[in-house]
């Protein structure tokens, strides 16, 4: 069969610069979608890769490109350029059939993250983005109270349930299960293909370091914190109080 994908935000993210243009110097790949299209080319599939690339701008943008697809590893046949349509019987785009779309139907690859996930801030959002990187299928293990084991942790301020209602509604969030002992998670990695876990772990303290099962490991580039945003709440709530003498 022959396949014939995109680059930019299909097979690699592609930042935008400054006044708007795609900054493809900086482009980084999916490993998802590496994997999948490699996994192509090898059962005997022809791959080819289609761009746009230089198409606005006029600048020839191949070698950059050529550059870049050999050290992500990625493995083709051929690259075409925009609006020389190649002979193929699929495509797929960020802008034609929708790439999420199609990971979903490839053979699952099942990734889970676990916490508590009480205040929901950007750091969550980017980190389950980050984590459809590299799975199609992502699970939300919910901690019910992490301070019923840990008297050091916070104790949850929202219902398990209203947890459970605004992960839903995360679009990179494929399915919830839940878990108060620590034994029961370690249960779950059972039917798991990869777990999350951020760079603060990788010193081994983390239930289930022995467990086999692949770990990536999540990089937590952000000033974002739970307990910070609670303890932004709580100040805010109490400079009310001295300035006003109650809640407005």
């Amino acid at each position: 069969m022959r396949y014939c994908f995109d680059i930019d935000d299909t097979i690699c993210n592609t930042p935008k610069m400054k006044d708007g243009r795609p900054g493809y110097m900086d482009a980084t790949p999916i490993p998802f979608m590496v994997e999948a299209i490699n996994k192509l080319y090898d059962e005997g599939n022809y791959i080819i890769l289609q761009t746009a690339r230089g198409r606005g701008s006029g600048l020839d943008q191949t070698e950059l490109t050529m550059t870049q697809l050999d050290e992500w590893g990625i493995k083709y046949h051929e690259i075409e350029p925009m609006f020389h349509k190649p002979n193929a019987d699929l495509f797929i785009d960020d802008k034609g059939i929708n790439v999420e779309e199609w990971k979903k139907n490839q053979p699952p690859i099942k990734g889970i993250v676990a916490g508590a996930f009480d205040l929901i801030h950007p750091g969550y959002i980017r980190m389950f983005k980050d984590a459809k990187k590299y799975c199609n299928h992502l699970t939300i293990a919910v901690h019910e109270d992490p301070s019923m084991a840990r008297p050091h942790k916070l104790k949850p301020v929202q219902s398990l349930e209203d947890r459970k209602e605004i992960l839903r509604a995360i679009r990179y969030v494929d399915d919830i299960v839940v878990y108060q002992a620590e034994d029961t998670f370690l249960s779950y990695l059972r039917d798991y293909d990869v777990r999350f876990l951020g760079t603060d772990y990788m010193d081994g303290s983390y239930t289930g370091r022995n467990n086999p099962i692949k770990i990536v490991w999540m990089s937590r580039d952000h000033e974002y914190s739970t307990t910070k945003l609670k303890e932004s709440i709580f100040q805010s709530i109490e400079w009310n109080y001295e300035l006003v003498g109650g809640l407005l």
